[in-house]
């Protein structure tokens, strides 16, 4: 008798949990696995010490990579207006903007190198196209004065 109670009781419990967990179910629930991912972007302005926008500036682009990942820098060029925008990173930090003079005296003059930290920037998120585990875009904007380099007879 004690053990047919105990069967019962064991019966009548594992039913109520059933319910119980069932009943926390109730409506519909969309399931997501991942994580939410996000991107990166660069993007600004060119110009001369005198505020003029250079044409065809290289800017090189060093995004962090992961163990075992190799990535060839991206490679833009300011626009006749000076303008330049990398494409969208994935998950992928931009970490270093490397802005060189590759024409010499064609775009009006030789200018100097600059590389930029962006980790020493704070992006702006755009969430303009966020939805369910996209976050947005963060963009980095980054504008760059760049110097005439100088012959030493001038």
């Amino acid at each position: 008798m004690k053990n047919k109670l105990s069967q019962l009781t064991q019966w009548l419990l594992t039913a109520v949990i059933a319910l119980l967990g069932f009943s926390a179910c109730g409506g519909f629930m969309a399931s997501m696995y991942g994580t939410p991912t996000v991107d990166y972007q660069a993007k600004g302005h060119i110009t001369d010490e005198e505020g003029n926008p250079i044409e065809g500036i290289q800017i090189k682009v060093e995004a962090q990579t992961y163990i075992d990942q190799t990535v060839e820098p991206e490679v833009v060029y300011s626009s006749s207006k000076g303008l330049y925008t990398t494409k969208k990173y994935k998950d992928q930090p931009i970490l270093y903007l490397h802005i060189s003079d590759i024409d010499g005296e064609e775009n009006g003059g030789k200018f100097e190198e600059k590389v930029i930290n962006l980790q020493e920037m704070k992006p702006i998120l755009d969430k303009s196209k966020a939805g369910d585990w996209y976050e947005g875009v963060y963009v980095y904007t980054v504008n760059a004065s760049l110097l005439r380099e100088y012959k030493a007879d001038e």
